[in-house]
């Protein structure tokens, strides 16, 4: 059987950093959880700022404003100013005023970050369907009530344009998943018929706003979200660094589509200081096999998937078992396989992991 390059995964000719002249970072999962910063992120943003790595944060949280982004990334050790964060409220914002006249009124359904938002691109916030809004504006809030939601879907109905920020069905929270503003614009959504415009990712235009803010050429997107992060930085055309510390669990990895795969792995954000090697796969129907350092995985029809590594107690080996099983499970799904991914995801249960690795 002969070997070709994992579909998915690329390699880094040294560590991963040194390929990027601008790395972008999603905040929550990556950065910090609520309140709390992710363990080691303090530290590799250090050593990154030692480097001298221009690096901007990029989120899909349109409730706090670039200010208070900062404010709290400060007060968690990690440098930054208002100008080196891009959230989804601008990138909404940047729509709109691409569509309206100046001072054009919009209805905002969210909290101050997309208020402020959409003054700064001149045009004027209002609250209520009857205030005669050119356009409804949607993003998270975490005061976000059922009479802001009625507003919403009567402006809607109505006929006029609607804009959410990001479609996150969760955000992570110290507590676990919490309800994200998908799962309030599908409210909207299911109670008028209509489909927003998004602002966020996996749409281009965040992203697209950060590389225009940045001047960035080689971009590295890191994210904890297949569907929103990795989907996002593919449909922008740059390279994703899926870190483990977020919201997508082992099973969602195994089962990414072509459009979410992420090019490189890590347990965390220090993964940007390491070197990256893509496995190698091979197929000979019905046995689909992957390798990679010191792991070879392969996907049976008949007998599922099985790995061999030894399995002491090394994140970065886990890591590595995950990347190949994930290489043989991408091959096997692409070339038409029935993969039982409960299955698949059992089998890595004995390597100790990141977390997130059993969920």
């Amino acid at each position: 059987m002969s070997e070709t390059a994992a579909p998915g995964w690329e390699t880094s000719r040294g560590p991963l950093v040194d390929e990027h002249d601008v790395v972008l970072l999603d905040l929550d999962g990556v950065v910090y959880v609520g309140p709390q910063a992710v363990p080691g992120a303090r530290e590799t943003l250090s050593e990154l700022r030692r480097r001298g790595v221009h690096v901007a944060f990029v989120t899909n949280n349109a409730s706090r404003t670039p200010t208070e982004i900062a404010r709290h990334l400060t007060s968690l050790s990690i440098d930054s100013t208002a100008d080196g964060v891009v959230t989804s409220a601008q990138a909404a914002a940047r729509l709109l005023a691409a569509d309206l006249p100046d001072a054009a009124r919009v209805l905002v359904v969210g909290a101050e970050g997309l208020r402020e938002a959409v003054r700064a691109v001149g045009l004027t916030p209002v609250e209520g369907a009857d205030d005669a809004p050119a356009a409804v504006v949607q993003g998270f809030s975490p005061q976000l009530s059922w009479a802001m939601l009625d507003e919403a879907c009567v402006a809607v109905r109505r006929g006029v344009p609607w804009i959410a920020t990001n479609v996150d069905s969760t955000l992570p929270t110290p507590r676990g998943p919490a309800p994200g503003n998908g799962a309030f614009v599908d409210v909207v959504a299911r109670t008028t018929g209509a489909t927003p415009r998004v602002a966020g990712k996996p749409a281009p235009a965040l992203l697209a706003a950060a590389v225009e803010r940045t001047g960035a050429q080689r971009p590295l997107f890191v994210g904890d979200r297949l569907d929103t992060d990795m989907a996002g930085a593919r449909a922008a055309g740059m390279p994703g660094l899926h870190v483990l510390t977020g919201a997508s669990a082992t099973v969602d990895l195994l089962a990414a589509g072509r459009d979410r795969r992420p090019a490189y792995l890590a347990a965390d954000l220090s993964g940007l200081l390491s070197e990256h090697h893509a496995p190698r796969v091979s197929a000979d129907r019905p046995r689909w096999c992957a390798a990679g350092a010191g792991v070879r995985g392969e996907w049976d029809d008949g007998e599922g998937l099985r790995v061999d590594a030894d399995p002491p107690g090394d994140a970065q080996l886990a890591v590595e078992v995950l990347r190949v099983a994930c290489a043989a499970v991408w091959a096997a799904c692409d070339d038409g396989a029935d993969v039982d991914l409960e299955r698949a995801r059992a089998a890595l249960s004995r390597w100790t992991a990141p977390q997130g690795w059993d969920r």
